[in-house]
């Protein structure tokens, strides 16, 4: 994780996310020794043992929370109801040094068969955020296309955004409302896309999700956690 941070474009997002996600450890941890030792509840000052009481339906909140929110994350990540569809949104990821991470590619890979199976889609590539040369995550993403064979004529580039919540405001902007649209992002990412698509204004969003790597699913279920908290709390 401190490597990441080290190289991604989005450093002071990514750090702000390892730390909460340190937070939501620390709980789950308290919560766990508190079940096994229960060392909230075991003053016998009645004072403290209220106390200890509060701490424990705290935690306890706090961990259920989380858990509901992990819930919601793994069931997006199971639904695909990929279907044709007249725009293809391709989220786009913060790249690393410049350069797209294997999760970016996946989705990538993952719009470029869907644009085989629905050759009359156009892909819009979403993502604004730039390395130190200025080049955007939806400009690397269109170049990666374009070697692969892709046409340029069925891409369309959303350079401006640097968030979900961004990235489905401008394509709002871009194509308007009441559009038939497919969201292609990781697979822990989807339930949140398609609650902000839907935010917008966005009906019946398809879903395409395309595989993460196992080891790394639980940390960015867990920033999906603390990334949904924040978007819908600004």
């Amino acid at each position: 994780m401190t490597h990441r941070i080290s190289t991604v474009v989005l450093k002071n997002d990514y750090i702000m996310v390892f730390r909460y996600q340190l937070i939501i450890c620390a709980a789950l941890i308290i919560f766990s020794l508190d079940v096994r030792f229960g060392f909230f509840t075991a003053f016998k000052n009645i004072i403290l043992k209220i106390i200890g009481w509060v701490l424990r339906v705290g935690v306890t909140a706090f961990v259920c929370f989380v858990l509901v929110l992990n819930v919601m994350v793994i069931r997006g990540s199971l639904i695909n109801t990929s279907a044709p569809a007249e725009y293809a949104v391709v989220l786009g990821k913060a790249l690393e040094n410049g350069k797209p991470t294997r999760e970016l590619i996946r989705r990538l890979e993952t719009a470029k068969k869907y644009l085989e199976t629905y050759p009359d889609s156009t892909l819009i590539l979403a993502g604004g955020n730039s390395d130190l040369s200025g080049v955007t995550e939806a400009e690397t993403m269109r170049d990666i296309l374009l070697d692969w064979g892709v046409p340029e004529n069925k891409i369309i580039l959303e350079d401006k955004s640097d968030s979900t919540k961004r990235n489905m405001y401008n394509v709002l902007l871009l194509i308007g409302s009441g559009k038939d649209i497919v969201l292609i992002s990781s697979d822990y990412h989807m339930n949140r896309a398609v609650m902000m698509a839907e935010k917008f204004g966005f009906k019946d969003v398809k879903r395409l999700p395309a595989p993460s790597g196992f080891f790394t699913y639980g940390a960015n279920m867990l920033s999906e956690d603390i990334l949904f908290i924040n978007e819908i709390t600004k």
